[in-house]
């Protein structure tokens, strides 16, 4: 279940309650809690939020006691209030640090989950299954806008290439899009209470998309809430974590220091240039940023890319994929023209280690950063 950790408006987990300024940074004790183990543990899943901010900006997020990575992890305009999930090493004491590198903001941080340590893990619990991405819900097909307070419950065992037995949590793109006023998502397991968190953020008539790791509950459901007004919600399934039920090891998180492997505004692991309309960029991830070949003793089978957009010249979506499968209906980030927006993307790799990002209106600059892999 998702757990507040921090939150810099009211001093929640024990930070100082006021926003992180300009060049500013915040510590953050994440092992030992909110479900998170005081040890054994590699990495944590956060769901960080920014708000209440005064210009735009950016942050990262990086393991404690490590000096501060070139990349970023949210992205945001004065006023806006987004999120976006994180795949983040621990560092020193278990602590992971957050930068802020403008003006001044508010943070909130949700805990998802936690990778095990090498030393710690079991056998075969745990482990993540990737899947080419599918849409598995769409309140647009007929199922209509969910409502002030509304809750539903959305089954992914047994659609989207996720099992019907032997899964526990499911890794879901969740879209918000045609809102009618500013509001919020939360996914949950089906059965359980509502946790006080967020997973999407959104303002009246914005799209934009969120990445969750979320605990299946009851009849391998996930439970959808809407905070206010009125808005549709899309979810795209890439992938699953199996129970103690699996029969085969492999799908453990290796998390590493965010390392930018892409960037068509330099050249940065593809030629630079925008990426046009309907037009598709093929990325080498295997064997760079801290992924090993596919050669190796341990190759990688899916890697964590926080990936973001800017410099678009109209509304458009990025969709990323295997690059030996077709382009699939789903879509990873939405913008619209002159927005800088992320999104962590957890996506099945080719057997060349390889993988397509697709943007569909107008022209667009991709950056990538990665974050992690899994055996």
């Amino acid at each position: 279940m998702p757990y507040r950790i921090a939150d810099t408006r009211d001093g929640t987990g024990g930070v100082v309650a006021a926003p992180i300024g300009p060049g500013g940074s915040l510590s953050i004790q994440v092992t030992g809690r909110g479900g998170v183990p005081s040890s054994g543990v590699a990495a944590v899943t956060l769901n960080v939020t920014v708000t209440n901010a005064a210009t735009s900006s950016y942050l990262t997020v990086y393991p404690s006691g490590l000096s501060r990575p070139l990349a970023s992890n949210l992205n945001w305009t004065r006023g806006q209030t987004v999120a976006n999930l994180v795949e983040v090493a621990t560092g020193q004491n278990g602590m992971i640090t957050v930068y802020n590198a403008l003006g001044t903001v508010d943070v909130v941080v949700d805990v998802a989950g936690w990778t095990s340590s090498a030393s710690s893990t079991g056998a075969t619990d745990g482990c993540f299954r990737p899947v080419v991405p599918a849409r598995i819900f769409d309140t647009r097909d007929g199922t209509g806008k969910l409502g002030p307070g509304q809750s539903i419950d959305v089954q992914v065992a047994g659609v989207g290439g996720v099992p019907l037995a032997g899964a526990e949590a499911a890794v879901l793109n969740i879209t918000a899009t045609g809102a009618t006023d500013p509001s919020y998502l939360i996914a949950y397991p089906s059965g359980s209470s509502r946790p006080t968190a967020s997973n999407v953020n959104f303002e009246s008539g914005e799209t934009i998309a969120n990445r969750v790791v979320v605990k299946l509950g009851s009849a391998g459901r996930v439970t959808i809430t809407n905070g206010a007004g009125w808005v549709d919600v899309v979810i795209d399934v890439g992938g699953w974590y199996t129970d103690a039920t699996a029969v085969s090891a492999g799908g453990r998180m290796n998390a590493v220091a965010p390392n930018r492997i892409l960037d068509t505004r330099d050249g940065t692991g593809v030629p630079a240039q925008a990426l046009g309309q309907g037009g598709t960029i093929t990325v080498q991830v295997a064997g760079r940023g801290g992924v090993p070949s596919m050669t190796s003793t341990t190759p990688p089978t899916a890697v964590i890319l926080n990936v973001t957009a800017t410099n678009g010249t109209t509304p458009s979506f990025l969709t990323a994929y295997p690059s030996d499968a077709s382009r699939p209906g789903i879509s990873d980030l939405n913008w619209t023209a002159g927005q800088t927006i992320p999104n962590l993307v957890v996506v099945k790799l080719a057997p060349d280690g390889t993988i397509t990002i697709y943007n569909a209106m107008g022209s667009v600059d991709v950056v990538g950063d990665v974050m992690g892999w899994f055996s």
